[in-house]
C-alpha cells in the first residue's frame, strides 16, 4: 500500500512592505534631506545650522537601527554595536558643531559650512556602513557625489539633482516590484 505523497503548496506572496524596502526608503529619504539641507545653508545659514544639528543625529538614529538589526541578525551584543554608533554620531553632532563655530566666528563661508557638515556626514555614514550596514557605505558615497555636485554645478544643480532624484525613485519603485 502506498501513501500519498504529501501536497506542497508555495507560500502565499507577500503584499506588504518588508522591513528592507523601510530602510532603503529611510535611506532614500536621508539623501534628499541633505540636499534640501545644502540648498537651506544658501539662502539662510542661521536656519542651516539648526537643520544640521538636527541632521546628524537623524542619521544616527538610522545607524543605530541598523547596527542594531544586523547585530541581532548575526547574534552580536547589541548593545556593544548600540555604544559604537551612539559614540560615532556624538562625534559627528560635534564636528558639526564645531563648523559653525568656525562658520559663526567668520572663519568659514556660509556656503562652505553646509559643504563641509555634508562631507562630515558623507563620511561618517560611509564609515558606520563599513562597521554595520553596506547600505549606509552607498549612502556615504551618494552624499559624498552631493557635495561635489553642489560645489561643481551649483547653479545648474537642481536641473541635474531634480531629475537625478526622480531617476532614483522609480528605480526604487521598480525593484521593490520587481522583488514582490
Amino acid at each position: 500500500m502506498s501513501t500519498p505523497a504529501p501536497e506542497v503548496t508555495a507560500p502565499p506572496p507577500s503584499t506588504g512592505i518588508s522591513r528592507h524596502h523601510v530602510e532603503e526608503f529611510i535611506l532614500i529619504a536621508l539623501v534628499v534631506l541633505s540636499a534640501i539641507g545644502v540648498a537651506i545653508n544658501d539662502y539662510s545659514p542661521k536656519s542651516a545650522f539648526r537643520y544640521w544639528l538636527w541632521m546628524a543625529p537623524t542619521f544616527g538614529v538610522t545607524s543605530i537601527a541598523a547596527a542594531w538589526w544586523r547585530a541581532q541578525r548575526r547574534g552580536d551584543s547589541v548593545a556593544t554595536a548600540v555604544q559604537r554608533q551612539m559614540l560615532h554620531w556624538a562625534g559627528v553632532v560635534c564636528a558639526v558643531y564645531l563648523i559653525y563655530l568656525l562658520q559663526s566666528t567668520g572663519r568659514m563661508e556660509n556656503e562652505a559650512a553646509g559643504l563641509a557638515a555634508l562631507i562630515v556626514i558623507a563620511l561618517a555614514s560611509f564609515l558606520a556602513g563599513v562597521h554595520s550596514d553596506w547600505r549606509l557605505i552607498v549612502l556615504g558615497l551618494v552624499l559624498g557625489v552631493t557635495v561635489v555636485g553642489f560645489a561643481v554645478l551649483e547653479q545648474i544643480i537642481w536641473v541635474v539633482a531634480l531629475p537625478s532624484l526622480l531617476i532614483l525613485l522609480i528605480s526604487v519603485v521598480w525593484y521593490i516590484r520587481a522583488r514582490a
